[in-house]
């Protein structure tokens, strides 16, 4: 978090604070720039908007490994692996070799060193368990109660790991882990609710759960997740959705029931605001009409997509850069936040009022479904200390298409030095060990704000403290 003297402080102004959080929101195409703000004094800054396609964490194009094997992860921000560079990996995790037994310590041990070093590499996970993997293992899975035994040896690591695991996917059954061709007959309800049930109890909630078929998410919650539910830690506030056959024909290669797909995308579309969206295109019906940009670009925001594989199906993506939207995909998977305007006083006396708007537009397809705090920070230009200022603000609120108005009103310390202090604003990642880490906090959409080597973004503003 920073020195004793920065937590001192933090801790200070939290119980300074008079009052803060979001105001009010307004609706336009693209995000939005209609003022929104309250009156308030102070110097207005407008912020110049980024084409740029960056990472940010819990979004975007990810590239996959198999956890047991791949050990580089380092690599895998700068584009080392696939030419790729991502802040997320889906990763197979391989239970082949103990379908039939206990999975012994020693294994358990080599995947805990390589969680380990996905936390050293930067990245987030989404990981899907199975025993069944064609090319690479037999066609058998285990059999259920192996499965839940096997539920309760990998609980500790999901807990232990559960800041850079971003969701599990049910997995464990069938091929790829997908829920078919179970050689042990597993792909039925009453199999497949029993491992849902496990696995909710197995994981902490903080980690949420993806289902692969519609069907099965509504024979498990006939009634769709709604905003006075969402986020509660509910079974049904945790269970999102992967989709490992997206655009691929009418019905998704089974990912909707035979024509049932209206009714189950009105239902997708009520849930995915809440939960999160993760999958990949496949080779399926290949040149179906459903894979032209035009469709892409309508489902990827219907349905809030946050994170999309970046390696698979190729000639589906090939598709979208000779069409001209995969560099808006990569931009606009998950959340892209945009500074549209702030206003800050120019001069503040100690322990005088701070009293300052942020406008924040999201231009992205979805909305954050990880809490996240929200920091205004003022850092002297000379000694470099930093004050930090919490904002009541939650960003798994900000709908793309929206923007939100921010503000915050605080009580300087009295015993704050003199002098000019940058203003910055932080959105660290929530888990301890990290949030001072800037590869996990969020980068927003504007030229010339982001310190990489802080995490930090400037709001090109100089505040004098007399």
């Amino acid at each position: 978090m920073g020195s004793w003297r920065q937590r001192i402080f933090l801790a200070w102004v939290g119980l300074a604070l008079l009052g803060c959080g979001e105001v009010g929101e307004t609706s336009t195409p693209g995000g939005g720039s209609v003022p929104v703000l309250p009156p308030m004094s102070g110097r207005t800054i407008v912020y110049q908007p980024s084409d740029e396609d960056f990472l940010n964490p819990e979004r975007g194009f990810h590239v996959a490994f198999q956890l047991q094997e791949y050990n580089d992860y380092r690599t895998v921000r700068s584009g080392g692996w696939f030419g790729l560079p991502a802040s997320v990996v889906f990763a197979y995790v391989s239970l082949y070799e103990y379908r039939n037994s206990d999975i012994p310590q020693s294994y358990l041990n080599h995947l805990r060193g390589r969680l380990e070093n996905a936390r050293q590499g930067g990245v987030k996970l989404i990981l899907r368990h199975y025993y069944a993997f064609p090319g690479k293992t037999g066609p058998e899975d285990a059999p259920l109660d192996r499965m839940l035994r096997h539920i309760e040896q990998l609980q500790p690591l999901w807990h232990e790991y559960q800041d850079i695991i971003w969701a599990v996917q049910a997995g464990f059954i069938g091929l790829w882990g997908e829920w078919h061709s179970s050689s042990h007959g597993l792909d039925r309800p009453e199999s497949e609710d029993r491992l849902v049930q496990a696995l909710l109890r197995a994981l902490p909630s903080s980690i949420p759960l993806q289902l692969r078929y519609m069907e099965d998410i509504i024979r498990l919650f006939p009634e769709p997740l709604s905003s006075a539910q969402a986020f509660s830690g509910s079974d049904q506030a945790r269970v999102g959705h992967h989709n490992d056959c997206f655009l691929a024909g009418e019905n998704d290669a089974g990912t909707y029931s035979w024509n049932q797909w209206d009714a189950q995308k009105a239902y997708l579309e009520r849930i995915t605001r809440f939960v999160p969206v993760a999958g990949e295109t496949c080779q399926v019906n290949f040149g179906h009409y459903r894979q032209a940009c035009s469709v892409a670009l309508a489902e990827l925001r219907r349905f809030n997509w946050q994170v999309l594989s970046g390696t698979w199906y190729q000639p589906v993506l090939d598709r979208w850069k000779r069409e001209g939207c995969y560099d808006e995909v990569a931009r606009r998977l998950g959340y892209r936040f945009r500074l549209v305007r702030a206003i800050i006083p120019e001069q503040l006396s100690r322990g005088g009022k701070l009293e300052m708007g942020l406008e924040i537009a999201n231009d992205g397809f979805a909305n954050p479904v990880r809490p996240r705090p929200v920091r205004v920070l003022l850092r002297n230009r000379g000694s470099k200390e930093v004050f930090r200022f919490p904002l009541n603000a939650d960003p798994r609120t900000w709908e793309p298409g929206k923007t939100q108005a921010l503000v915050l009103e605080a009580r300087l310390p009295g015993e704050m030095p003199a002098g000019e202090y940058e203003v910055l604003l932080h959105l660290p990642d929530p888990a301890p060990n990290l949030e001072g880490r800037p590869e996990y906090a969020i980068r927003l959409a504007n030229v010339g704000v982001w310190e990489p080597n802080t995490g930090y973004n400037l709001l090109q503003h100089t505040l004098r403290v007399q």
